[in-house]
């Protein structure tokens, strides 16, 4: 079921990054265009090592809870936004899914590799 969530959820990065990506290039802004492919492509990487790293899952463990402690991250700049008042309810929302997200990854990698977290977190396996 783990595997399988991680799967589901790297494969939607990519129609995400796509849709941050296309309007980027049909109306680029000078102060937006490079961050956005950017993070654009980020998304798809992202969503490739996951696929890659679900395959092997005992082994590439590490790599499922690095990509959870970035949408923890993504997750705290988000509600340091909205604590400003300068992010939008839906992106609040999102951010929250992912965090939950986050957490999955992280508790899934651990019970799925039979590793304690520290060892994981420094890119550690068997």
């Amino acid at each position: 079921m783990f595997k399988k969530f991680v799967q589901f959820t790297a494969l939607f990065n990519f129609p995400i990054a796509i849709g941050i990506i296309i309007p980027a290039l049909i109306n680029p802004q000078a102060d937006t265009l490079i961050i956005t492919v950017v993070l654009g492509g980020f998304l798809i990487l992202m969503g490739a090592a996951l696929l890659w790293a679900v395959s092997d899952i005992n082994t590439r463990a590490p790599i499922v809870v690095w990509g959870g402690l970035v949408r923890m991250v993504g997750f705290i700049a988000v509600a340091y936004a909205a604590s400003l008042g300068m992010a939008p309810k839906a992106f609040v929302i999102i951010a929250a899914m992912d965090l939950i997200t986050a957490f999955i990854y992280i508790i899934g990698s651990i019970r799925a590799s039979g590793l304690p977290f520290n060892t994981l977190l420094l890119g550690r396996s068997r």
